[in-house]
């Protein structure tokens, strides 16, 4: 790949994701889109580009295939338990404390990747209710700008890796184990809906209203701080008064937003709508 090439790809990827690649991340691009090229039988990686700016319908279809190889997608359940522990406690404090009834609840779950983070949360909530015996109507909303994720965490089938910090009663109770994989309960799955969905669409933001919880941890630290501020105004914006937006737990608001309140918890911190 050449210095020009990288410059016209990186900015495309840009354009259409938010993922900004420096200059020292040109080796890891170039073996991320090596296998497109061959798929296509393209030789250069400017060809790839053309492809991908002029190809009409072709090019809609391989774009799909390029969030797919530019994304990164390492998650699991029960990751970072200071930050679920943090959503148990403003759960119960906020919504389950007796003092009348509670509106559905509404959460989404942005970056979702294989479904493991949407899924943990659905788990949460139905062990509360169950240990507080309420029932409080809710849905997880789950998005990805991958197919290819998004087909993963539909299908809900997850590796040992995956389920690795998941507590044993907790696989007995909500996984089917077949052929050292775990197959999720259809009641679990049943709670979250998944789609596609781009970050960098200011549109798509309008399926998203009147949230209580949005996750999008993880995420904006492969954007620069322009396409931060624009993701997290937009979330702001999908969220209730008081609503609680959860980031990664290396992530921060500093300098992107002051429109959020930071909540201080055992070992993380939430945010939450100003």
């Amino acid at each position: 790949m050449t210095r020009e090439e990288f410059t016209v790809l990186r900015d495309f990827i840009y354009e259409k994701t938010g993922i900004y690649f420096t200059e020292t991340k040109t080796y890891l691009l170039e073996s991320r889109l090596a296998n497109r090229l061959n798929e296509l039988g393209l030789s250069s990686f400017e060809d790839y580009y053309y492809h991908l700016k002029y190809g009409a319908e072709k090019a809609r279809t391989e774009l799909a295939n390029l969030f797919d190889v530019v994304t990164t997608n390492e998650t699991s359940f029960f990751r970072n338990p200071p930050q679920l522990d943090a959503f148990k406690i403003i759960l119960q404090k906020s919504y389950m404390n007796g003092s009348g009834p509670v509106a559905p609840l509404r959460i989404w779950s942005a970056a979702c990747s294989t479904g493991e983070e949407p899924y943990t949360l659905a788990i949460i909530l139905m062990e509360l209710m169950e240990a507080r015996k309420v029932n409080i109507p809710f849905t997880i909303f789950a998005t990805d700008i991958s197919s290819k994720v998004i087909d993963s965490a539909r299908k809900a089938v997850f590796s040992q890796y995956s389920v690795r910090n998941t507590d044993a009663a907790l696989k007995r109770k909500y996984f089917t184990e077949e052929n050292n994989m775990f197959r999720l309960n259809d009641t679990v799955k049943r709670a979250v809906k998944i789609d596609f969905m781009n970050l960098m669409d200011d549109t798509a933001y309008r399926m998203y209203r009147q949230m209580d919880f949005i996750f999008c941890r993880n995420v904006l630290i492969y954007f620069d701080e322009k396409m931060k501020k624009k993701v997290i105004d937009n979330m702001y914006e999908c969220m209730k008064p008081k609503g609680y937006l959860t980031i990664g737990h290396a992530e921060s608001l500093h300098n992107i937003s002051r429109a959020f309140k930071p909540l201080v918890f055992p070992g993380t911190i939430a945010y939450q709508k100003g």
